[in-house]
């Protein structure tokens, strides 16, 4: 209903204006033959009657069609029948005026042969443009459908008038951009799969230790030796499961936008060399160098330490979790223009070329190509972008000759809010 009333008030909106425009050319060409040809005033009278009934009734004809014609064919009738009404109101107005000419009936003989012979070519330009038209209009149609459909690698030609070739484009260009959003959007629901599965058994694997030892403490099969044993794998298993949990709950907040920072004005170089004592003991387990290179000329920066921390604590923990005995690790520190600039190199076996532009992404584990030696989901690189971003900086990965180099780098003057 809503509907009809709406076409129906474009109908008599687009009427009253053309009735005003048919209006205003005939008394426009009236007043013209009136200046040029000086014709008695009973002719002047037939041409304003004749020319308003033929304008009449052309405005009735297109109105007819915006009402009832454009919503049951389509658009290659639609363009064929406008050209055709047309040139048939342009050779009837010739047919009529050329009658009140009083012309011979050989003048008016031949003057019908050529409005034929220009029917025929009015026929034909229509029917060819209106096909023409139509085709391209119908790719458009097909390419839609097919996207809609599924069918999302779809591609159209390009071509035809300038609008529709830039409407050709835009398709193409919402094609391609609903392709790779669906892509991402799948390869992010498989990480998000393999995550979840990988969570699952890191969870699972503690807690049935943790329910093996609470068994033996309970049953009182453990000794007192065995039983201060289990206490302290159980602590360690609990311990372990906190993290993990804590890195789940600090990486929705993350990605919901809700990390709140606590920052204070402050030095990298002491965050670093705290990192350096608390991670030294798991280098040198490995037998692994764990050094630091900071100029001592640092400016201060507002940070939340906390937060920073969390990333050393990642970046360091990562490398020396994949670089291998006797290897060497070390963090840079460096002042760059209004930037401070951190890196953490190892001489490690470096990132696979197909993880180094997604080991940042969250639900994206590079560990299932480089294999897992610890327990862990994997979530620590998410974190230390989304933490860094979150203080206005950047951080990135690269691979040297040999090893890896993690990036990050803070703005000295804090961001306006």
């Amino acid at each position: 209903m809503v509907s009809n009333r709406l076409i129906l008030f474009r109908i008599i909106k687009t009427g009253g204006v053309a009735i005003a425009v048919v209006v205003a050319a005939a008394l426009g060409v009236v007043g013209l033959a009136d200046i040029l040809l000086h014709p008695p005033s009973d002719d002047l009278s037939k041409l304003l009657i004749f020319l308003l009934a033929s304008g009449g009734i052309s405005v009735a004809l297109s109105l007819s069609w915006l009402g009832w014609g454009q919503h049951h064919f389509s658009l290659r009738v639609q363009l064929a029948a406008t050209y055709l009404v047309g040139a048939a109101i342009v050779l009837v107005n010739l047919f009529i005026t050329s009658g009140l000419m009083f012309l011979s009936g050989h003048d008016l003989s031949l003057l019908l042969l050529l409005m034929l012979f220009s029917g025929a070519i009015s026929i034909f330009f229509a029917i060819f443009l209106s096909t023409q038209l139509g085709r391209q209009v119908e790719k458009l149609v097909e390419g839609t459908q097919r996207v809609a459909a599924g069918q999302l690698d779809t591609r159209v030609m390009a071509g035809g008038s300038r609008e529709l070739s830039e409407l050709a484009r835009t398709f193409n260009k919402m094609a391609s951009q609903l392709e790779t959003a669906f892509k991402k959007q799948q390869e992010m629901e498989q990480n998000r799969k393999e995550l979840v599965a990988a969570i699952s058994h890191d969870l699972r694997t503690p807690l049935a230790s943790l329910r093996l030892m609470t068994e033996a403490v309970s049953d009182g099969v453990a000794d007192e030796q065995q039983t201060r044993v289990f206490l302290e794998r159980m602590r360690g298993e609990v311990e372990y499961m906190t993290g993990l949990i804590e890195d789940l709950f600090e990486l929705s907040q993350l990605d919901a936008g809700a990390i709140k920072l606590h920052k204070e004005r402050g030095n990298l170089a002491d965050l670093i060399s705290d990192t350096l004592e608390s991670l030294r003991g798991q280098a040198e387990a490995k037998k692994q160098e764990l050094q630091g290179a900071i100029l001592t000329d640092l400016p201060e920066l507002e940070f939340d330490p906390r937060k920073i921390q969390r990333v050393l604590n990642n970046l360091v923990g990562n490398a020396i979790r994949y670089t291998p005995e006797n290897g060497r690790i070390t963090i840079v520190a460096q002042k760059k223009a209004e930037r401070i600039k951190v890196c953490v190199i190892d001489n490690g076996e470096g990132v696979p070329p197909q993880d180094l532009e997604r080991i940042f992404e969250p639900f994206y584990r590079a560990e299932r190509s480089r294999g897992r030696e610890q327990g862990g989901a994997g979530l620590g690189l998410a974190i230390a972008r989304g933490l860094i971003e979150a203080h206005n900086g950047k951080i990135w990965a690269e691979n040297l000759e040999k090893g890896s180099r993690f990036t990050f780098e803070l703005p000295v003057h804090a961001a306006e809010d």
